[in-house]
């Protein structure tokens, strides 16, 4: 399998030992051979993004040898230890927008539900890197 060795310990799992809430959106691209080396199951309370790279920006599709595959999840704020669901309702918006979105969405939750946990946000960009 491809990934983030499963017995690394992830960034998210350190904020969590921590005290911290969790939450990924973006770019994954560590692995999803299995939905244990996917965000939610790696340490993160909730994710939105893609797994794989080199998606399109507002499709959220990839093209492998001419096959186009939908690779574009979104959980609830509470899905740790839940694989995401395939998301297609944003299809046509530019991804940049959407993780701004998320992430000012996600700190709203936060402030309201946790007011004094800290949060943790991992937001790595589609955007060229």
């Amino acid at each position: 399998p491809y990934g983030l060795p499963l017995d690394e310990t992830t960034i998210a799992e350190v904020m969590k030992d921590a005290g911290y809430r969790t939450t990924a959106i973006g770019k994954w691209h560590l692995g999803f051979c299995s939905e244990n080396y996917t965000p939610t199951f790696r340490g993160f309370d909730s994710y939105q993004g893609y797994l794989i790279g080199a998606e399109d920006y507002f499709k959220h599709t990839r093209d492998w040898n001419h096959v186009e595959g939908y690779d574009f999840r979104n959980s609830s704020f509470e899905a740790k230890d839940i694989l995401p669901p395939t998301a297609k309702g944003f299809i046509g918006t530019y991804s940049a927008y959407i993780f701004t979105q998320r992430a000012i969405d996600v700190a709203t939750h936060h402030a309201a539900a946790y007011p004094t946990t800290p949060l943790f946000t991992y937001l790595p960009f589609q955007s060229v890197h």
